[in-house]
């Protein structure tokens, strides 16, 4: 059988992988309060870095010396909800993640690919492997620093941003992401479908 080539001689292109967006899945563990219908999530972890040069510019001898100074690391990290019906432990997300004297950990997991069984794909006849991965970015000692509200008389729908610093910021990736953590109190928070 004679060898096939592309047809503009280019590398091959091969199916690396899938994943379904119905099938993923964004968690927030570690409040203990139910968060609502959340639309948006973001996270943003910011070191300072300084560049020194020295006067001397290395004796003109074609290569300048250049030092790297690194400051103080910092975290933000924005929620944006829609309030609604599922929005009952509103004021308790407040007091829990609000209060300046006792900062929380909030773990972020997000999980995706085909695993279901009916997102099953076929080639010729034979099954691919389902694909998909996870992550988890745990936050430690968030505090929130504002919370903002707005609504519109186009649709009446009551859109809050919260805003949160943290301290430092982790990551798990593979088996070990999506691990709960303990809530305020003892026990394990469930983790809290956004």
């Amino acid at each position: 059988m004679a060898a096939s080539n592309g047809i503009y001689e280019r590398q091959q292109t091969v199916h690396a992988g899938s994943f379904a967006s119905d099938s993923a899945v964004l968690s927030v563990a570690g409040t203990g309060v139910e968060l609502g219908i959340v639309q948006n999530v973001q996270l943003s972890f910011a070191q300072s870095i300084a560049r020194v040069f020295d006067v001397g510019n290395g004796n003109l001898t074609g290569q300048v010396p250049v030092w790297y100074v690194g400051g103080r690391a910092q975290g933000q990290a924005t929620i944006a909800r829609i309030l609604g019906p599922k929005n009952t432990s509103l004021c308790d997300f407040y007091s829990r993640m609000g209060n300046v004297c006792l900062p929380q950990d909030l773990t972020f997991s997000f999980s995706a690919g085909c695993g279901n069984s009916s997102y099953a794909q076929s080639s010729g006849g034979a099954a691919v492997p389902a694909s998909g991965g996870k992550m988890s970015y745990t936050v430690k000692a968030a505090v929130i620093t504002n919370v903002g509200i707005t609504v519109g008389a186009q649709d009446m729908l009551i859109n809050e941003n919260v805003t949160l610093m943290f301290a430092n910021l982790t990551c798990t990736s593979g088996a070990g992401a999506g691990t709960a953590l303990p809530a305020t109190g003892g026990g394990t928070a469930p983790p809290i479908l956004v």
